[in-house]
This record gives C-alpha cells, structure tokens and sequence, in this order.
C-alpha cells in the first residue's frame, strides 16, 4: 500500500534555507522547549544541515499548566476538550513571544500527550487545534502521531526520523526524557524504540523530597536500590518484546508505579535510576556497536549516566547544551518541514506501521 498521497507546499520545495519554530512538550511536565532552528541543502541530493539560532524553555509551574495538563489525563471528554482550547490559545501566545520581529518559515508543534493506547488505534495530543496558528503569518503543523496510529503503528517514536537526516554521523541516538528511546541504522533500514521509563519515575520521588527533580541523581547514589524490585521490574514483558515497541503513561501506571509504592522515596528513586539504566543497557544491547549520542533532561542527571555506563562498553557523547535540552524540539520542527515538503516523516520500521507516513496536520491563518 503506498504512502497517502499529500501535495507539496511550493514555498518549501527548495534548498532554503528555511528558518522554523519547533516546540514540545513531554510527559515529565516539566514546561515547553521552544527552538528557532534553521535548516538547508547545499544540493538536491545533499544531506539536510541546521543551525540552532535561539532556543527557550518556559516552565509549567507558576502559571498552572502542570497540573491542568495532569488533570486532563483522567478527564472527560468535554474538559479534554476544553484543555485543548486554552493549551492551543497558550502555545499561540508563546509562539508569536517566541518568534517577535523575526522571520519564520514555519511551525512544528509536537502538543502534549494525554493518552497514548496505540494497540487500540487511539492516540491524543492536545494543544492541536486550529487556534494554535491564529494570527501567525506561517503554518503550524501538528497532531503527528495520529495518522500512524490509525494505520496500524505505534505513532512513537517520531524522532528517528530526524535522528537518520541530521544526527546520521552517530552509530545510535538516545534520548533521556520522560521515557529513553534509541535510534539507529541496520543496513539502511532505521530501526527505533522507547526502551523504558526515565523521568517520568524519577521526578515523583523527587518531588516527595521535596525537589523538582533530582539533581545531579545525588538522593539516588545516597540510597541502595531494593533487589527484589529491580528484579521484578527486568521481568516485566515490555522489555522482552521486539522493537518496535512503545511506552506510555498507562503502561508506567499499571506496571511500575505499583512495584515501586510500597518504598521509601529515597529508596523508590534509587530504584528507579537503577531500573532506568538497566532498561536502557538491555534496548542498546540490540543496537549496532559503536558510540552514543545522549541527549534529554536526563543526560544532566550525571548518576543516571555513571549506572547507564556501568552496564554498557559505549562512549557517551553529551552534544551542545542546545542540543542536549532542545533536540526533540528541533526534530519536530524537521518532521514539520518534511510534511510541508510532501516527504516522508514517519518510518514504518521504527513505528510498526504497515507504510511509511507524511504525516501531520497543518493550520494556517489566511485571514
């Protein structure tokens, strides 16, 4: 069956440069990564650069959005809908902030996750309505997972796809964030997957201490993790399951949290790092030889990193501070460049899908 057919926006046809906004927001909650980026060929066939040009994190505590983003998780369908609203009048108002006098070619918007249950064809970004892009003089695309969701696919991860165009010099990718998820090259083929759950586990314990994370993972190294959980964690199904394979908010709730709850925080965190590392050694286990790119909020949390080290031969490269906290961003706004292009953004080896996808929706203020 062949890609649906998508028509390409002429004004993104060429080599560029084109400057875009990327922004997104994970399930850590911790607040949105903004990144002006540029990107361009120096020929038809050439690779595709980019140039970080600004980059701009603003958190969700203080003006409400943690816990209305928390909220919507378990809300009805009305006050889902509600959410969606007021996040895509928020992320509009960031943008124009965001872009002020400067030109830009485009947005690409990844919204925020409120449920992700791909085997049953269901997927739910907010913050993807047709507000999103009021009073912008570019498009917006967003709402990227839902297509491959509905063909089949996992709808995740999405970011190989950027990982095999501009970050192809490294062997594997990993990202550090709500959950690890790796990327890599098998013989031309990219091959993808979350391998486990990151800070999406560590930062409750964190914040029963009293912190909003842990720094440096300094509670974790102050406390021994308890063996009788970690074993029983390594034996959960997920990580016996071939790639592609996804994770979720759902599946943490359902088999995580409940071996971890009867623990102290500070042995529940230890845990966690512990189980974090592990989970990642056995996905990079499958994954060709050779050294890692590490980026995401958890590539700063250096215990996290020593245990990952620990339990694999790999030499960890930690990238520019603009790349290690706004590469997701990034990534989403090249996914968006490649919809407008009419090009391939979604690969069927990494999400599971039975074709490769151009996905995403696209919003534009005409008026």
């Amino acid at each position: 069956m062949p890609m649906q057919k998508i028509l390409a926006d002429s004004r993104f046809t060429g080599l560029g440069p084109y400057t875009f906004v990327g922004a997104m927001s994970g399930t850590s909650l911790d607040g949105l990564d903004l990144v002006r980026v540029r990107f361009w060929k120096n020929a038809v066939e050439s690779p595709w650069s980019k140039s970080i040009e600004a980059t701009q994190w603003i958190p969700y505590d203080g003006n409400g959005w943690r816990q209305k983003l928390a909220a919507a998780y378990t809300a009805s369908p009305q006050e889902r809908n509600q959410i969606n609203l007021e996040y895509s009048q928020w992320l509009n108002a960031q943008f124009i902030a965001f872009i002020g006098q400067e030109e830009v070619h485009a947005i690409g918007s990844h919204g925020h996750t409120v449920a992700h249950e791909p085997d049953k064809r269901f997927t739910l970004q907010i913050g993807n309505d047709c507000l999103i892009a009021q009073g912008l003089k570019c498009p917006v695309v967003c709402n990227f997972r839902v297509a491959d969701v509905l063909r089949g696919g996992q709808g995740a991860p999405l970011v190989p796809v950027a990982d095999a165009h501009l970050y192809a010099e490294y062997p594997v990718c990993l990202n550090l964030g709500g959950f690890s998820n790796a990327s890599w090259d098998d013989r031309g083929i990219r091959r993808a997957g979350d391998l486990g759950p990151v800070n999406f586990i560590l930062n409750p314990y964190a914040n029963q201490l009293g912190y909003a994370y842990d720094p440096d993972g300094q509670f974790a190294r102050a406390h021994q993790p308890d063996s009788m959980v970690l074993d029983a964690l390594e034996q959960l199904a997920y990580y016996q399951a071939p790639f592609p394979k996804s994770l979720a908010r759902e599946w943490v709730e359902t088999h995580v949290f409940p071996l971890l709850s009867g623990l102290d925080a500070g042995v529940a965190l230890a845990t966690a790092t512990e189980h974090a590392a592990r989970a990642i050694a056995i996905g990079l286990h499958q994954a060709p030889t050779g050294a890692v790119l590490v980026t995401g909020g958890g590539s700063k949390n250096a215990f996290l990193l020593e245990r990952i080290q620990a339990h694999v031969s790999r030499n960890l490269i930690l990238p520019h501070p603009s790349e290690i906290d706004f590469k997701e961003a990034t990534s989403f706004a090249f996914l968006a460049l490649l919809r407008l292009r009419a090009e391939k953004n979604v690969y069927a080896s990494v999400t599971g899908s039975p074709v490769d996808g151009c996905d995403g929706q696209v919003f534009e203020d005409l008026t």
